[in-house]
């Protein structure tokens, strides 16, 4: 029995459940290995461990989760789940997950025997295991391969926000991501300032800025990285202001380790920038966790009460948006060790002129 099994029977036993049905497509397969996404559910007792799935899934699960007792139903499969959970009184299900009216078919099916539980096995997967961080170190370095292709090959005068982010894509998986982790960001000039803009006609020029925020999945475990470049020749103002975002992302990642509260990391970004003048155009939380999702707790924010652990990997990204004029944002993934992190986005942070 693996540690996550373990780990997640213990939850159940301290919490004096029979049972627990889990259908969060990424919880399925860190728990299962079961890679089909929400089309299965699972549901773990102290004796059995049943995968709930169709015909097209069979080959499937039993090349990918041989250990678990394959049941053939296409979720929510109510009939198959009533037979095996005869004599389950209380069954855990992912109340923060499933919608409503699941919740509800499932409650007149199994009638006061269900306990709504919250990021049960979310919690569990915020600190990564060996296999896990090789996943993510194999992710981010294929993400540097494509931020250096860019710079020597794609990147010049002339091409759109769109054509680049295609090529971002394209690079991505060509060179082994499963798919892109998120929507791919490219975004020039004054379009910069927007942290999240979708890439569009807007075609690169002398003198802009150009912020690339991209990530792939490997082996379904992400990374993410972020670097602004300049096109051809600095904009006014641009490199000040790049020193001190880069002086602040560098502080932020060198406060990273073990032990570490989040909320006090975020200050000390925040303070950095202040003394900059730049604080009131940083929009967003210094960083997040990551892995089988792009956005996992706990994040790097002034509203978080968490504090770190070894082998959690978290991102750390500052970024200053100023309308009308454009935006910067620098950002690494990172691992936490006991006294520090190990850095697994290796791509050059100081300025780029291409």
């Amino acid at each position: 029995m693996n540690e996550r099994i373990k780990k997640t029977l213990l939850y159940m036993e301290e919490n004096h459940l029979d049972a627990f049905l889990v259908s969060k497509g990424e919880n399925i397969r860190y728990l299962s290995g079961f890679t089909g996404g929400e089309d299965a559910r699972l549901l773990l007792t102290p004796e059995h461990r049943y995968i709930f799935t169709d015909s097209r899934y069979f080959e499937q699960t039993r090349r990918e989760c041989p250990d678990w007792e394959l049941v053939e139903s296409r979720p929510p499969g109510i009939e198959e789940l009533q037979k095996v959970s005869s004599g389950l009184n209380h069954i855990g299900v992912e109340g923060h997950f499933i919608s409503y009216s699941s919740y509800r078919q499932l409650e007149q099916s199994l009638p006061n025997r269900l306990v709504p539980l919250t990021d049960v096995v979310e919690k569990l997967r915020q600190v990564k295991d060996e296999g896990e961080l090789q996943m993510m170190r194999e992710a981010a370095r294929i993400g540097d391969e494509v931020f250096s292709e860019l710079c020597r090959h794609k990147i010049a005068p002339g091409v759109s926000e769109r054509e680049l982010a295609s090529q971002i894509v394209y690079l991505l998986r060509n060179k082994g991501c499963d798919n892109e982790a998120f929507a791919t960001i490219a975004l020039a000039g004054e379009n910069a300032a927007l942290p999240h803009g979708q890439p569009g006609e807007r075609r690169l020029e002398p003198g802009d800025m150009l912020t690339m925020d991209f990530g792939g999945f490997y082996s379904g475990y992400a990374a993410d990285m972020t670097r602004t470049v300049a096109i051809t020749e600095v904009p006014p103002e641009f490199q000040p202001r790049y020193q001190a975002l880069l002086e602040a992302q560098k502080l932020g990642v060198s406060l990273v380790k073990a032990g570490a509260a989040c909320r006090e990391i975020d200050a000390a970004v925040r303070n950095c920038l202040e003394d900059y003048g730049l604080v009131e155009y940083f929009q967003h939380s210094t960083g997040h966790s990551l892995g089988l999702e792009i956005h996992e707790a706990p994040a790097i924010s002034p509203r978080s009460d968490a504090v770190l652990k070894e082998n959690m990997v978290v991102t750390v990204e500052p970024g200053i948006y100023i309308s009308g004029w454009g935006g910067i944002r620098i950002e690494d993934t990172v691992i936490v060790k006991n006294g520090g992190c190990e850095v697994i986005t290796h791509s050059d942070k100081n300025l780029v002129i291409i």
